[in-house]
């Protein structure tokens, strides 16, 4: 995601990240983002876990949710179907698309 802001804010492109980790681990957290560079907006979710999956439609992380200029959901990368993974790669193609 760090490289997807890095490349396309220029462009519009917005990107959040959203940590499911409990919040007693909130500042390794934050280490591991400050490591990355993550300059976008952070959050850390506190909400029971079947609160989000029912919200958000997907088991757990790594998930990437991609949204068109016009706010619809656009796609959802997530590796809760075996036969559809995904890689950061086919997010930043989906971007390009977006973009176009």
């Amino acid at each position: 995601m760090v490289e997807l802001h890095r490349k396309y804010a220029k462009d519009g492109v917005l990107c959040i990240s959203v940590s499911l980790d409990s919040p007693d681990d909130k500042e390794a957290a934050l280490k591991f983002l400050k490591e990355k560079g993550a300059t976008f907006p952070n959050y850390l979710l506190d909400e029971d876990t079947a609160v989000w999956q029912n919200r958000w439609k997907f088991k757990g992380p790594p998930a990437v949710r991609v949204y068109g200029k016009d706010g619809k959901l656009a796609r959802q990368f997530d590796y809760d179907d075996p036969n559809n993974q995904f890689e950061f790669k086919d997010v930043e193609q989906l971007v390009q698309n977006l973009l176009k």
